[in-house]
């Protein structure tokens, strides 16, 4: 089997192996953009609330999208080729809850970092007093260039950590489907003995898919109204398609190094 018909064709067969599944998927994200939409039309002037209702539905509908992933990832890992089924909605919001919150530690941890560098040399660099003396100039530009310095470091380092996250998170999901939370944070496992070649071409591939038809949809979104109502509608069905299909690729990816291939 090649790379493409391996990685590409197969998990989109598996994606459209049952379109009931897939309706149900694509329905829960329009519906909820419905939703919301229509919620914030119809109160957002009349209740200081609605926007809490709003964000509440959004996280509960991400819980169970996030968690449905996960359960294409276990049947991967079970050698099924089959879509989870929707009828076990409390593993799949388990799941999604749980999911969520290894997401949040490691993004927290890896921008946590930028910030207090942030925070510290932005303190150092303009919190002292500057006065109107014959220093003032000189110390304006030093000031200048310490922040010039403090944004390239911070940015440098986002840069850095944006990257490593793109690379180490789909492996970690697939790791955190078979052992449970912890398997999210196996960390030397994952960046020593997981990642290859095969790998950043599955990322880089599927990176630009994903960039290509998000600005065609983009596009045809300009047109007034009945464009961009088209284009939501389409946007929703790619990117659950999308989803599907990725995670299928990167979890049959993670058996063939489980089995030393």
């Amino acid at each position: 089997m090649s790379f493409i018909e391996k990685y590409v064709v197969e998990p989109l067969r598996y994606a459209f192996s049952d379109g009931w599944k897939l309706l149900i998927g694509i329905l829960l994200l329009v519906f909820n953009n419905i939703i919301t939409i229509f919620l914030y039309l119809m109160f957002i002037e009349t209740s200081p609330y609605i926007s809490i209702v709003i964000s509440l539905i959004n996280f509960f509908v991400s819980i169970v999208i996030l968690g449905y992933y996960i359960g294409v990832i276990k049947n991967t890992l079970k050698g099924l080729d089959i879509l989870p089924d929707w009828s076990n909605l409390g593993e799949i919001v388990k799941d999604g809850i749980l999911y969520i919150f290894a997401l949040i530690i490691l993004y927290t941890l890896a921008f946590l970092p930028a910030i207090l560098i942030l925070k510290v040399g932005s303190s150092l660099t303009i919190g002292g007093d500057v006065s109107f003396s014959s220093s003032y100039y000189s110390n304006l530009s030093t000031i200048f260039a310490s922040i010039f310095l403090l944004l390239t470091v911070v940015l440098s380092y986002v840069v850095m950590a944006v990257t490593v996250l793109w690379v180490y998170t789909p492996l970690a999901t697939v790791n955190f489907a078979k052992k449970g939370f912890s398997g999210f944070f196996e960390i030397r496992d994952i960046l020593k003995k997981k990642i290859s070649l095969d790998y950043i071409v599955i990322l880089v591939l599927y990176s630009i898919i994903y960039w290509i038809i998000g600005l065609l949809l983009g596009i045809f979104g300009i047109i007034p109204i009945i464009g961009t109502a088209i284009s939501l509608v389409y946007f929703y069905m790619f990117y659950f398609i999308f989803s599907i299909v990725f995670f299928r690729a990167v979890s049959k990816y993670y058996l063939k190094k489980e089995r030393g291939e």
